[in-house]
Protein backbone atom coordinates (compact mmCIF):
# COMPACT_ATOMS: atom_id res chain seq x y z
CA UNK A 1 0.00 0.00 0.00
CA UNK A 2 2.83 2.43 0.90
CA UNK A 3 4.21 1.30 -2.34
CA UNK A 4 1.22 2.52 -4.31
CA UNK A 5 0.91 5.95 -2.28
CA UNK A 6 4.27 7.16 -3.10
CA UNK A 7 3.94 6.16 -6.67
CA UNK A 8 0.49 8.50 -6.81
CA UNK A 9 2.35 11.12 -4.85
CA UNK A 10 5.27 11.34 -7.29
CA UNK A 11 3.38 11.36 -10.35
CA UNK A 12 1.41 14.26 -8.90
CA UNK A 13 4.31 16.29 -8.02
CA UNK A 14 5.41 15.45 -11.73
CA UNK A 15 2.29 16.45 -13.22
CA UNK A 16 2.46 20.04 -10.91
CA UNK A 17 5.72 20.78 -12.50
CA UNK A 18 5.33 20.13 -15.40
CA UNK A 19 1.83 22.09 -15.21
CA UNK A 20 4.12 24.94 -14.00
CA UNK A 21 6.27 24.78 -16.34
CA UNK A 22 3.96 24.98 -18.86
CA UNK A 23 2.58 28.08 -17.94
CA UNK A 24 5.40 29.85 -15.59
CA UNK A 25 8.09 29.14 -18.84
CA UNK A 26 11.63 27.74 -18.11
CA UNK A 27 14.42 30.06 -17.18
CA UNK A 28 16.40 31.85 -19.98
CA UNK A 29 19.80 33.24 -19.64
CA UNK A 30 19.63 36.35 -22.34
CA UNK A 31 23.50 38.39 -22.88
CA UNK A 32 22.51 42.14 -23.46
CA UNK A 33 24.98 44.82 -24.60
CA UNK A 34 25.43 46.18 -20.79
CA UNK A 35 26.38 42.51 -19.71
CA UNK A 36 28.74 42.02 -22.21
CA UNK A 37 30.50 45.58 -21.69
CA UNK A 38 31.07 44.63 -17.70
CA UNK A 39 32.28 41.99 -18.84
CA UNK A 40 34.85 43.29 -21.22
CA UNK A 41 35.33 45.88 -17.71
CA UNK A 42 36.61 42.78 -15.96
CA UNK A 43 38.31 41.15 -18.45
CA UNK A 44 40.71 44.46 -19.08
CA UNK A 45 40.36 45.37 -15.33
CA UNK A 46 42.57 41.30 -15.20
CA UNK A 47 39.29 40.06 -12.42
CA UNK A 48 37.22 38.34 -14.90
CA UNK A 49 37.11 34.74 -14.19
CA UNK A 50 37.35 31.75 -17.29
CA UNK A 51 33.95 30.32 -16.17
CA UNK A 52 32.66 34.14 -17.35
CA UNK A 53 34.39 33.78 -20.29
CA UNK A 54 33.16 30.30 -21.11
CA UNK A 55 29.64 30.94 -20.60
CA UNK A 56 29.77 34.27 -22.94
CA UNK A 57 31.86 32.18 -25.58
CA UNK A 58 30.32 29.24 -25.60
CA UNK A 59 26.76 30.65 -25.99
CA UNK A 60 25.35 31.77 -29.17
CA UNK A 61 23.67 34.80 -29.19
CA UNK A 62 20.54 34.20 -31.32
CA UNK A 63 18.35 37.21 -30.72
CA UNK A 64 20.90 39.82 -31.78
CA UNK A 65 23.36 39.06 -34.47
CA UNK A 66 25.64 42.10 -33.85
CA UNK A 67 26.20 41.08 -30.27
CA UNK A 68 27.31 37.25 -31.62
CA UNK A 69 29.58 39.35 -34.04
CA UNK A 70 31.27 40.54 -30.88
CA UNK A 71 31.14 37.14 -29.45
CA UNK A 72 32.89 35.27 -32.50
CA UNK A 73 35.34 37.78 -32.39
CA UNK A 74 35.95 37.00 -28.81
CA UNK A 75 36.59 33.70 -29.41
CA UNK A 76 38.88 33.96 -31.94
CA UNK A 77 40.94 36.35 -29.98
CA UNK A 78 40.56 33.97 -27.23
CA UNK A 79 42.96 31.54 -29.49
CA UNK A 80 45.57 33.40 -29.87
CA UNK A 81 46.36 36.47 -27.44
CA UNK A 82 44.32 34.57 -24.03
CA UNK A 83 45.79 32.90 -20.80
CA UNK A 84 44.46 31.54 -17.80
CA UNK A 85 46.21 32.06 -14.42
CA UNK A 86 44.92 31.38 -11.44
CA UNK A 87 41.53 31.06 -12.60
CA UNK A 88 41.58 34.69 -14.42
CA UNK A 89 41.50 35.13 -18.03
CA UNK A 90 44.70 37.14 -18.87
CA UNK A 91 45.43 38.79 -22.42
CA UNK A 92 48.38 39.54 -24.38
CA UNK A 93 48.95 43.38 -25.08
CA UNK A 94 47.56 43.25 -28.29
CA UNK A 95 44.12 41.02 -27.29
CA UNK A 96 43.66 44.21 -24.57
CA UNK A 97 44.47 46.40 -27.10
CA UNK A 98 41.87 44.67 -29.39
CA UNK A 99 39.39 44.10 -26.41
CA UNK A 100 39.59 47.67 -25.53
CA UNK A 101 38.41 48.98 -28.77
CA UNK A 102 35.38 46.29 -29.17
CA UNK A 103 34.60 47.54 -26.02
CA UNK A 104 34.68 51.63 -27.14
CA UNK A 105 32.69 50.79 -29.96
CA UNK A 106 29.74 48.18 -28.12
CA UNK A 107 29.57 50.98 -25.50
CA UNK A 108 29.49 54.17 -28.30
CA UNK A 109 26.56 52.00 -30.07
CA UNK A 110 24.65 51.60 -26.80
CA UNK A 111 24.63 54.94 -25.93
CA UNK A 112 23.51 55.89 -29.01
CA UNK A 113 20.44 53.49 -28.45
CA UNK A 114 19.82 54.83 -24.73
Amino acid sequence: MDFIITVALTFIVVILALVVFRYVGLPVYRVEAPNIVRLLESVLAQTATTADWDVFIGMPIHHNPELDKIRVKCAMLEASEMTERRGRVIFSAAGRLELQQILNQLSASTEVKN
